[in-house]
């Protein structure tokens, strides 16, 4: 006896089965086993702020780098970190002479502001510090650095020199004032503050704090801010290579080389109803801007799954030598000669960490990237 199936059963079956594994594929696809080069990557920091303007930075093979660094030896100069490093060298500075007048002015560089001063030649206030400490940071390879000049609103022509440097632990400009030994916390954060914040705290800003260096017991902390108001215009320099300029440089020199920043609380008749500076920015990024970073590009191997990785300084780092990176959390760190860097395929997490690296071996900020399949 000969069993009859229904003609439609078999063909309903098979549609099913079909549908089954179209689904199952379909889940396999988006799961990653069929795509190679499907994974996550995340990176710490996409963008860097440029600025408008160029900077001139002094040149690593200076002479009178080598020649301070030798002469007046700073190995034994040691700090928990990068910050109170630059504390300790700003307290040097500070200790070097009594503050007097500079007549004859002296050039603008620490191998001459030295000799002269201490052969009482001629003497130095607010300028000759901050010249000397931009070129004391330089020399031992911090070459973002820069002079800012102050202009207070209370009294007339009343100016001041501070210097700013681009401080990595904190990827941001911080300032220093030799002359008076302090610098400025913004009270919020507890974070060193920069020209711009402290004027801003004059402008109902977030309030800053004037700090002693080196650190004093509470007791003798500044209880009176007598330096904030100076910060009400500031300017800063285009360039720092300043080693080999062969006369001081003139106020005439300082308008035209300095960037001044320019807002709705900038008191123009204090200048006499004109600013006087050459170069007026009311953008903020061309005055605090990114240094020392690393920016990365992607893409992904299609036949092996390895993530390319690229990097790239976009000029943030004066005297670029090569990129340093690690794969261990920071344990051990490899010079990478050129920008490519490729990640092999892993079923585990992968994180890589690149800081650009200039030629006094000196890294910059790190970058994090997170690679997950």
């Amino acid at each position: 006896m000969t069993m009859k199936m229904k003609p439609g059963k078999p063909r309903q079956f098979h549609l099913l089965v079909l549908l089954l594994i179209l689904l199952l594929c379909v889940v396999i696809y988006f799961s990653g086993v069929l795509r190679p080069g499907q994974v996550k990557v995340e990176i710490k920091k996409k963008e860097i702020i440029k600025s408008n303007y160029s900077f001139i930075h002094e040149h690593w093979q200076e002479d009178k780098l080598k020649q301070l660094r030798e002469s007046e030896d700073f190995t034994a100069t040691r700090a928990s970190d990068q910050f109170q490093y630059f504390l300790k060298l700003c307290d040097w500075v500070h200790r070097q002479w009594e503050r007097s007048v500079p007549d004859p002015y002296p050039l603008c560089n620490a191998i001459d502001i030295l000799r002269d001063i201490r052969s009482k030649k001629t003497g130095g206030f607010c300028g000759q510090y901050a010249y000397v400490l931009a070129d004391v940071l330089k020399s031992l390879g911090f070459f973002n650095v820069r002079c800012v000049e102050l202009w207070s609103n209370k009294e007339k022509n009343k100016s001041h020199f501070v210097v700013e440097v681009w401080c990595d632990l904190y990827e941001k400009w911080v300032i220093l004032d030799p002359d008076n030994n302090i610098y400025f916390e913004v009270k919020e954060s507890g974070l060193p503050a920069n020209a711009f914040e402290i004027r801003e705290s004059l402008f109902a800003g977030p309030a800053v704090i004037p700090r002693p260096v080196p650190a004093v017991p509470a007791s003798q902390e500044i209880k009176k801010d007598r330096f904030s108001h100076l910060y009400a215009n500031f300017a800063v320099s285009l360039r720092s290579d300043l080693m080999r300029h062969p006369k001081p440089l003139t106020v005439g020199d300082r308008f035209r080389m300095f960037l001044f920043f320019k807002d709705k609380n900038t008191n123009e008749f204090f200048f006499g109803n004109s600013i006087p500076y050459i170069q007026v920015s009311q953008r903020k990024e061309d005055l605090y801007y990114d240094c020392n970073v690393v920016r990365v590009e992607y893409t992904i191997d299609k036949d092996e799954g390895d993530v390319i990785l690229f990097f790239f300084t976009d000029a943030s780092m004066p005297n670029f030598k090569a990129f340093s990176i690690s794969s261990d959390g920071g344990k051990t760190w490899n010079l990478l000669r050129g920008y490519r860097y490729r990640v092999k395929k892993s079923r585990q997490p992968v994180v890589v960490l690149a800081a650009p690296l200039n030629m006094y071996d000196r890294p910059g900020c790190i970058n994090t990237i997170s690679i997950e399949y």
